[in-house]
């Protein structure tokens, strides 16, 4: 009887940017063993997208897509005069041409499982699904919303096994359309972990 295969997991020892470079490596092996045709990098600044289109070699056939934040979303800043207002760097007109000159597809529009703000109100399904993904990774909720995102702006393809990446989380997924999360035979499935941090230091931070 067949009961399946072993695939190793990297566990990195802490949650954060540094493991970057490592999680590309991981990230290429997995999509050259599995023939995968899209790698959908979630990102800020368009840094991790540009790693993997520059480790691919030019024989692969891998699209590499970056999927952010909506465009000029505000993000609050502690510096030392206080809180500083700033955009993620997907957002500058000088990135996007980076990205396009390198054949690096932008995803950039509603994230599904973001909340709408409103004053003292919160959305209990959403809040409970990123409470649950974070579990696993803080990290693991971009990856998600990364493809969901690349399927409803029409760049992927619904059922297509693809690859998502945050900054130290990857995994191999099923793709389907964010309302479709969790239908029951053409939802989303997360299909193999790749990497994640072993200790959730920024996600379950101690105070």
């Amino acid at each position: 009887m067949d009961y399946g295969e072993a695939k190793s997991i990297f566990y990195f020892n802490e949650e954060g940017k540094h493991n970057l470079l490592k999680t590309v490596d991981l990230v290429i092996e997995r999509a050259k063993e599995l023939q995968i045709k899209d790698i959908i990098v979630f990102t800020a600044e368009g840094e991790g997208a540009i790693k993997v289109k520059e480790m691919l070699d030019n024989s692969q056939s891998i699209k590499v897509h970056a999927a952010t934040f909506p465009y000029k979303q505000v993000f609050y800043i502690k510096d030392g005069e206080g809180l500083k207002k700033e955009y993620a760097g997907t957002s500058r007109p000088e990135k996007k041409e980076e990205l396009l000159s390198r054949g690096i597809n932008l995803i950039q529009g509603v994230m599904p499982l973001q909340d709408i703000i409103m004053p003292n109100a919160k959305d209990i399904k959403i809040n409970s699904i990123n409470q649950t993904l974070s579990l696993i990774s803080g990290g693991l909720n971009f990856c998600v919303q990364a493809i969901l995102m690349a399927v409803d702006g029409g760049h992927i393809e619904p059922n297509e096994t693809v690859i998502a990446m945050s900054a130290d989380t990857a995994i191999v997924a099923q793709s389907s359309v964010s309302t479709w999360l969790f239908h029951p035979t053409e939802g989303f499935q997360i299909l193999e972990i790749i990497c994640k941090p072993k200790n959730l230091t920024i996600t379950r931070k101690k105070k």
